[in-house]
């Protein structure tokens, strides 16, 4: 089974708050939204219906889509008000709020 490794971007349609994270599936369309702490408490809160994932780059393997995620989820996009990001890109995993 053919496996896909990808950076995606999930969007509230209601506040405009975006995560970008990198997901690898053996289906495009698994409807997975991410696993980001705000961005699950945020789908709780505001339903599943109203966010979408657009993918923006597919790549053939975890190192390509390991090194895009570190370009785009940088210290300042975790800074900024708009997204769900808790921290930089490239690690995956759980952090805490604080953080």
């Amino acid at each position: 089974m053919e496996k896909y490794y990808i950076i995606y971007e999930t969007k509230n349609l209601v506040d405009g708050k975006i995560y970008i994270g990198m997901h690898e599936t053996t289906n495009l369309n698994d409807g997975y939204l991410g696993s980001g702490k705000r961005l699950k408490r945020a789908i709780r809160y505001y339903g599943k219906e109203f966010f979408e994932r657009k993918i923006l780059f597919t790549f053939n393997n975890r190192e390509n889509m390991i090194a895009k995620e570190v370009e785009l989820v940088t210290e300042s996009f975790v800074k900024r008000k708009d997204t769900y990001n808790l921290k930089t890109g490239g690690e995956g995993g759980i952090v805490n709020e604080e953080h």
